[in-house]
């Protein structure tokens, strides 16, 4: 790995069997793989790092999560193509998860392409393709 890159990155989550559902269909088709499963902690290890989900602590189970509050806006997740962008959206139709914007490209960077997404608990997610960023 290279200095600074993400090493992982832990994520609370309502109910950990729904979530973790979401997350093994999810991550799988990423490139992740589940390396650890306990009732407090799920990881998936892959080609960004790692990524995990603990519970809630119950007096808080009835928060939603809002990007707009300090903390996480949203986690992207890099796709080599735009045909990997549109493989992840049709991924996610099959899931049933909450598409808020379709592929499309954006203006943030020429070529940007991408998908966005919640989680069960509304963390927004991202599948992006920007040419010429490190694979």
């Amino acid at each position: 790995m290279v200095f600074g890159s993400i090493n992982h990155i832990g994520l609370t989550v309502s109910d950990m069997t729904r979530a973790a559902g979401f997350y093994e269909t999810l991550l799988s088709h990423l490139g992740y793989t589940r390396v650890e499963d306990t009732p407090k902690h799920i990881l998936w290890a892959g080609p960004g790092g790692a990524i995990g989900i603990s519970p809630v602590r119950p007096e808080l189970a009835q928060r939603r999560h809002d990007r707009y509050a300090i903390g996480l806006h949203h986690l992207a997740f890099h796709a080599p193509s735009r045909a990997d962008v549109d493989a992840a959206y049709a991924k996610l139709q099959a899931m049933g998860a909450e598409v808020t914007d379709a592929p499309a490209e954006y203006d943030y960077l020429p070529g940007y392409y991408a998908v966005y997404f919640l989680d069960p608990d509304g963390i927004k997610l991202e599948v992006a393709y920007t040419p010429g960023f490190p694979a």
